[in-house]
Order: C-alpha cells, then sequence, then structure tokens
C-alpha cells in the first residue's frame, strides 16, 4: 500500500461541458495526472494505494480509496469527471461549521473539517502509526522546516507511509500546517520536476521492493 497526500490551497472551477469540449484546465490535467498515477497500471488498478487532496482554503479533504474506487478509467476525461463530483460536493460543503462526510462516487469521499488541526488529528487516526515523508517539489524544503531528518536515498516503503506532496511549499500557510505534522522525514525528489512523476517514481519504487521480496 501507498498513500499520498497533495496539499492545494483549491482547485480551479471547470464544468462536464469544459471537460466534453476537451477544454480541459492545466491545473485539472496536472491532477488528473496524479490520480493516473496514483491508480492506473497497464488495465487494471492499484487497488492497495490511497490518494487525499486536502483543499486548505476550505479544510475540504477528498479521498480516494483504491479497494473501494469503481468507474475510474485510465483516461482523463474519467479521472475529471469524477473529480469534478468531488469538487461540487467540497464547494457546497465549504461554509459548514461542523464536520461531515459524504461520499462522491464510490470510494471517493469529501471530508469537511472545521480547521487544519481537525484534519491532522483525522489522517494520524485514520492511518494509525503514521510515519510521515515529504517530498519537495523543485528545492530542497529543509530550510522551511525546523531541524528536518533529510534522506536522500528512498527508504522501504510500507503501509504505514505516506508521501506528502505540497506543490505550492513557499505559501506560509503550507509550511505552518507541515510543521504541525510530527515526525516527518524528508526527501529531496527535487530532480523530478513533476508531481505526477513523483508518485510515479514513489510506485515504481514499491513495485521494484515487491519483486526484490518475492525473489
Amino acid at each position: 500500500m501507498v498513500n499520498f497526500l497533495l496539499l492545494l490551497e483549491n482547485v480551479i472551477e471547470y464544468d462536464k461541458k469544459t471537460i466534453d469540449r476537451g477544454l480541459t484546465p492545466q491545473e485539472v490535467y496536472e491532477l488528473c495526472s496524479c490520480i493516473r498515477e496514483t491508480f492506473c497500471i497497464s488495465y487494471s488498478i492499484r487497488k492497495d494505494n490511497n490518494l487525499y487532496i486536502y483543499l486548505q482554503n476550505f479544510h475540504n479533504l477528498i479521498s480516494f480509496i483504491g479497494k473501494e474506487l469503481r468507474f475510474l478509467g485510465p483516461d482523463e476525461r474519467s479521472q475529471a469527471l469524477l473529480l469534478y463530483k468531488a469538487l461540487k460536493i467540497a464547494r457546497e460543503n465549504q461554509y459548514l461549521t461542523e464536520k461531515r462526510i459524504t461520499e462522491s462516487t464510490p470510494g471517493i469521499y469529501v471530508t469537511k473539517f472545521l480547521n487544519d488541526l481537525d484534519f491532522i488529528g483525522y489522517m494520524k487516526s485514520k492511518i494509525r502509526g503514521l510515519y510521515y515523508k515529504l517530498i519537495d517539489r523543485e528545492k530542497p524544503i529543509k530550510e522551511q522546516l525546523v531541524r528536518p531528518n533529510l534522506v536522500e536515498i528512498l527508504e522501504e516503503i510500507n503501509n504505514n507511509n505516506l508521501y506528502l506532496l505540497a506543490p505550492h511549499l513557499e505559501n506560509p500557510n503550507f509550511s505552518d500546517l507541515i510543521k504541525e505534522m510530527k515526525n516527518i522525514k524528508v526527501l529531496s525528489l527535487s530532480k523530478i520536476k513533476s508531481i505526477e512523476n513523483k508518485i510515479l517514481y514513489i510506485n515504481y519504487s514499491k513495485d521494484r521492493q515487491c519483486e526484490k521480496g518475492s525473489l
């Protein structure tokens, strides 16, 4: 199992007509690429993987639970429409003053939190024994965190790992949020530029690890 957490401020609004016309916004296209690289492999789905997308502006978490997913295809349109349905619920929930969990489609859930600490507590309870690794984008982030444990080589991947991707870490709100997450190890993948390729690399490493274990 591999768990990925993507931290975003929000996601640009779009609709089904935009997707049908082939005018998918670049930001949405990149998110679809993250979904695809997390789950899609040949003609099947990585049922053991999970992808979490946290929208910090309104404290909404979109959870893609691999073993429960339905209707997810390898094509951009399929991914964009499933994401659209979840984002629609997230926007409807943004002004709620209480926690709420809503199933968007099978295997995709939208959770509304009261604040960031509520979200962090939820993640710690959801993935017990959570072991954080922080994947940076283009530059080492050790200067933005307090005395981090910098890891240069990818260590063994196990079910308790959560790989956190923050494409806009320079945002002070994200830096503060990450500092609230204890026991973070920083894995520098600055040579891998795109987020989806970082996910691809982690999955590839996991596959290699499994192959070696079966020898």
